[in-house]
């Protein structure tokens, strides 16, 4: 029979229920039934733990997933279960004893504070010895003593961002003999037709509230302690011109995504206002790709349904890295698709920690061996080896350690309860193994997708100062300034350099034709290698 709730209003119906049982003899049905109602709730409990235990450490703990070696080791050392027998990752000429030795060495902090950048302008102040110090001490008729050098000492100063005028002067030509014939310059060119804001200050605009997540209204507030008063909405305006001019900028990255060896992507929510929405709040979505670790796309869409992901990823021919979440499935599964699926590491690895965390400690054991794969790419990338030379190590090294594990969890999932923590990680790892074991058929592809999942930290800071955007405009318009900013981003352009040299280019009227030299990928080459 159906156990009763565990309610406290239902526990006198238990207790009645319970003595009717052990008085008709049925003692083994009512032992029974004790046992169902404490195992429901032990594993309630265990649940409220865990979601305890993760709120405390968002809160005040860390953030990171990664558990110290030396930690994991402890842990393996109070299991009787065996770990997964696989060749340690290790160099050639390094023991697994001096390995782990050196792990838990802590990095040495170097001491003193840091070198003020080279870079920086200086100005110098020469500080003169008092009038009374000047004269020789030893005889007076020696006179002044003469100057032999300085000692130096810096301090890191900084004066605050100024607005100015820039006046265009426009000249007027005429002939002095005729008296006539008057020509004058053409207008200046303006990012925003008759408007007042040079590219710099929408630069800043544009940084500020999508790079550095401050609303308008702070920003007002900061241009107003710099001498300026622009109302909100006109700075909310400005915004708009300049993503409109940007936008087939942005839109030239979609296809140099998909177009891409590898395509990461995931998304993240965003909340639009709506006043027909019964909350007056949509949940929209931004969708994010990274294209071979160059190029970025977000697509902004009025709310979460699979849909959006299915018409962006339709055409797609190559590797796609997600995280198996049920809204890909139909890119893969669809009659004539042409998308390989590549696993996440992250994400496997994330289960199993939250296995460990509610105190399942065989947990530890995929999680050594996860680690020992990063420990492969972490020596791969040290040694800045090609894709060749990366894919030759992985297969020596981290092939073994698959297969390792790959064994030892099918060992084990059928006995294992698949709604327990570690059930749910094994499951969620037996049915990505051919996606997770992607890594090992080529050297470009990497263990994880969280390049994209760094990128979503980005409108992560805006969300939690502007909550939601105020329009399904607006959400466009992140959209665009998310796609650019990812793009500076991943090729280490400076955001306001950027949109400034693009806009100023944008409003001199450039050629559709060449939007792609605009994009932030090939805009940082050529600075890097500008034409002779």
């Amino acid at each position: 029979m159906t156990s009763p709730s565990v309610a406290k209003k239902d526990l006198p119906v238990i207790r009645e229920h319970l003595l009717e049982l052990v008085a008709l003899g049925r003692v083994a049905e009512a032992v029974e039934m004790v046992i169902e109602l404490l195992g429901k709730l032990r594993d309630r409990n265990t649940e409220l733990e865990l979601q305890v235990h993760k709120l405390l450490r968002h809160r005040w703990g860390q953030r990171s997933e990664k558990i110290p070696e030396a930690q994991l080791d402890l842990l393996l050392g109070l299991l009787e279960d065996t770990a997964p027998s696989t060749p340690a990752v290790e160099g050639d000429d390094a023991t697994v004893e001096q390995e782990s030795t050196k792990e838990k060495k802590k990095k040495a902090r170097p001491h003193g504070r840091r070198p003020l950048p080279e870079n920086l302008p200086h100005e110098e102040e020469i500080i003169r010895v008092p009038d009374g110090e000047r004269v020789c001490p030893n005889d007076e008729t020696h006179g002044e003593r003469t100057c032999i050098g300085y000692e130096r000492s810096s301090t890191l100063e900084f004066v605050p961002a100024h607005f100015y005028v820039k006046d265009h002067l426009r000249e007027k030509l005429a002939c002095l003999i005729c008296e006539g014939a008057v020509t004058i310059a053409p207008v200046a060119d303006k990012v925003i037709d008759k408007g007042v804001p040079g590219a710099g200050l929408l630069s800043d605009l544009i940084v500020g509230k999508y790079r550095d997540g401050l609303p308008l209204y702070r920003q007002r507030q900061r241009y107003l302690r710099l001498g300026v008063d622009l109302p909100t909405s006109t700075l909310s305006d400005w915004i708009g011109e300049s993503m409109g001019l940007l936008k087939p900028v942005a839109e030239a990255e979609k296809p140099l995504v998909l177009s891409s060896f590898l395509v990461q992507t995931d998304g993240t929510p965003l909340k639009v206002l709506d006043r027909e929405h019964p909350a007056n709040i949509a949940h929209g979505e931004l969708w994010g790709q990274i294209g071979d670790g160059r190029h970025c796309y977000y697509q902004f869409t009025p709310d979460q349904r699979y849909h959006w992901v299915h018409e962006a990823l339709k055409d797609r021919v190559g590797y796609v890295q997600c995280d198996a979440g049920g809204c890909f499935d139909e890119v893969f599964a669809r009659a004539g698709s042409r998308a390989i699926e590549v696993g996440c590491w992250m994400h496997a690895r994330r289960y199993f920690v939250e296995a460990l965390d509610s105190g399942d400690l065989r947990a530890a054991i995929p999680l050594k061996e996860i680690k020992a794969l990063y420990k492969v790419e972490r020596k791969a990338t040290e040694a800045g080896v090609g894709p060749e030379e990366r894919l030759a190590m992985r297969q020596e090294k981290s092939r073994p350690v698959y297969q390792a594990l790959g064994a030892w969890i099918a060992e084990r999932v059928e006995a294992e309860p698949p709604k327990g923590r570690l059930g749910k990680a094994m499951g969620y790892a037996t049915r990505q193994w051919v996606a997770l074991g992607r890594f090992l058929e080529d050297g470009r592809l990497p263990l994880d997708d969280g390049a994209i999942e760094r990128m979503h930290r980005i409108p992560a800071v805006g969300r939690r100062a502007y909550l939601f955007a105020g329009s399904r405009a607006g959400g466009d318009r992140a959209a665009i300034a998310y796609t650019l900013i990812g793009g500076c981003v991943l090729n280490g352009a400076e955001p306001w350099e950027y949109f400034k040299d693009v806009l100023e280019k944008l409003s001199r009227g450039w050629p559709q034709a060449r939007i792609n030299e605009l994009v932030p990928a090939n805009w940082a080459d050529a600075r890097r290698n500008p034409r002779n």
